[in-house]
């Protein structure tokens, strides 16, 4: 088929280029993006909790009822019977490269430390973006630390 090609340019009086072989496809080497740290919570009595998209539920006996953004949370308990934390206590989640800590009306409150910056008490159904090495100290003693490996 290529000859009749050949037979047809020729005869039309074109001069036509012959095909050789086909230019090679320069691509620049594949680099991977850079990953980013893995993020976590430090439990009380020293368990990591991870945090990514799935938004983490705190409190002494979490539960789900209704399910903002449809993201089902993954629900931690603390505290066993102290009343001082309460059933939903507070939620953690990642937003883009951030670290929103939210408290859920608790009873108690719930204070942030963020590294180098005096104790802030958020109000009920405050959110506040926070670094690494926030302490997030829900009371009676119970704390979660947001780390990264």
């Amino acid at each position: 088929m290529s000859g009749d090609l050949h037979k047809l340019r020729s005869a039309s009086g074109v001069a036509r280029p012959e095909p050789g072989p086909p230019a090679p496809v320069l691509s620049a080497p594949v680099v991977p993006a850079p990953a980013l740290p893995a993020l976590f919570l430090l439990l009380p009595g020293g368990g990591r909790e991870p945090l990514g998209p799935q938004p983490v539920l705190i409190g002494r006996a979490p539960s789900v009822s209704q399910v903002p953004g449809g993201r089902l949370p993954r629900l931690v308990s603390l505290g066993g019977r102290d009343q001082d934390i309460s059933r939903n206590h507070v939620r953690v989640t990642v937003e883009g490269d951030t670290v929103v800590v939210t408290d859920l009306q608790s009873r108690n409150g719930t204070v942030i430390v963020l590294p180098g910056r005096p104790p802030q008490k958020l109000r009920r159904g405050e959110s506040a973006s926070v670094l690494v090495g926030t302490v997030i100290d829900l009371g009676s003693g119970l704390t979660l630390t947001v780390s990264e490996e």
